[in-house]
């Protein structure tokens, strides 16, 4: 066997092991409650054993170190906009009233959950607003209907226009071939 031979095999190996490492951590297909389908960590939080924190989450109020933290993180301060608290299974979701024209009512923007001794901030992902509100904002029972025509149509409609012409010039290019 050539010495590049057995370099590539090696290489193609090295690349198998590592490929079957990553592929245990993807989640189970269509596991709602999966961070990338439900929420994601955003690494921020405060001491869960501060008087009267649940009190006051639930009475609708925010802790200002909290608020601090996510807007140094570069995230919408729940404090600078109109804000609620809705008591969940598991925690505390924060809607954030967006100052946009699509969406009227506040949005699902935060999940504290509290862990051990801490009080965790999660960012809800776009999947859970698309499971949630499609049917009732578009009128499509399907979510990957939605997304492609209605919330992502001008990027789909630019997909479509890029692979035209792509299929117009090879076919340009294969009849000017065969004149020659």
């Amino acid at each position: 066997m050539k010495p590049i031979s057995a370099v590539a095999l090696l290489f193609v190996a090295v690349l198998g092991i590592l490929f079957i490492y990553v592929s245990m951590d993807i989640p189970d297909f269509g596991d709602p409650c999966s961070p990338a389908n439900r929420y994601v960590n955003l690494h921020i939080s405060i001491d869960a054993g501060a008087d009267g924190l649940e009190d006051s989450l639930r009475a609708g109020i925010i802790p200002d170190e909290l608020s601090s933290r996510i807007k140094a993180r570069g995230f919408p301060s729940p404090l600078e906009t109109e804000y609620t608290i809705e008591e969940v299974e598991g925690g505390w979701d924060v809607l954030i009233a967006m100052e946009e024209l699509l969406y009227p009512e506040p949005e699902k923007y935060y999940f504290l959950k509290e862990e051990g001794n801490k009080l965790v901030v999660y960012r809800y992902s776009i999947p859970v607003r698309w499971e949630e509100k499609c049917e009732e904002e578009i009128g499509v029972p399907n979510m990957v209907t939605a997304g492609l025509a209605d919330y992502r149509g001008y990027d789909t409609l630019g997909e479509t226009t890029v692979i035209f012409t792509a299929g117009i010039a090879v076919i340009l290019l294969l009849r000017r071939r065969g004149k020659l």
